[in-house]
């Protein structure tokens, strides 16, 4: 069984695409995405549909539920918060109801997904470091958890002594003695130095947790961008990365 596992695709159709068009190359079974469909891009509408026709599985991110009413926007840093308020002048009630059906976590065959944290998924709280992912982990029920949010991928491993390691590798062969929690990077927005839309595959039969890199064409998303009249910040920053 081999799992695509996207995030944080903020409306980037582009790189959306081109993710989509790799992961057709890859015999994927089923295809899973932890949330952030919308915000930041200017194709929120575009993206929406596409998540529909091709995740079997969609969890909600903060900005999925800021933009449908139900995560207050004084969270959100002053670009995040317009692109939220833009983002919601765009999309209908149809598909603000479909981001409010989405649930916060799932398990999934033998993982859990979740936005940012299990710990107060509604809070959306990030992992960043090992004290954090050990609020995670020991919430944790299955092997492994999927996260997204702060689009840079990561993988931490905690093994029977309850030592969490982080781990700097894209290719990860799981040991049974191990849990982990595994951010699979940004579809539409990456920001650790790589411009280069970040997704992850999972074999379950082989035990490999993969991260993988596309280039999208990064030009196209941001002149879409500042023609939308969303902050020119949010269309800058995706040539490095950041």
């Amino acid at each position: 069984m081999r799992y695509a596992i996207v995030a944080d695709i903020h409306g980037n159709l582009e790189a959306f695409i081109e993710v989509k068009k790799q992961l057709k190359k890859q015999n994927i079974d089923k295809y899973i995405c932890l949330g952030d469909i919308v915000g930041y891009g200017a194709n929120p509408k575009e993206c929406l549909e596409l998540s529909k026709r091709l995740f079997d599985v969609i969890i909600a991110g903060n900005h999925d539920w800021a933009c449908c009413g139900l995560f207050d926007v004084k969270y959100f840093n002053p670009y995040a918060r317009e692109a939220v308020l833009w983002t919601q002048n765009v999309i209908n009630e149809e598909e603000k109801n479909f981001l409010r059906s989405l649930p916060l976590t799932r398990q999934v065959d033998d993982f859990e997904i979740v936005h940012g944290s299990l710990y107060h998924p509604d809070e959306f709280n990030y992992i960043l470091s090992i004290s954090d992912a050990l609020k995670t982990f020991k919430l944790m029920k299955t092997q492994i958890c999927f996260i997204g949010h702060s689009h840079a991928p990561a993988v931490f491993s905690r093994d029977e002594k309850n030592r969490i390691e982080y781990i700097d590798r894209n290719e990860v062969r799981l040991e049974n003695n191990l849990s982990y929690i595994i951010n699979v990077g940004s579809v539409g927005q990456p920001r650790d130095g790589n411009p280069k839309s970040s997704y992850c595959i999972y074999d379950r039969d082989k035990k490999v947790i993969k991260i993988e890199r596309i280039a999208y064409p990064v030009a196209i998303t941001r002149d879409k961008i500042i023609k939308a009249g969303l902050p020119p910040f949010l269309a800058i920053r995706l040539g490095s990365g950041r």
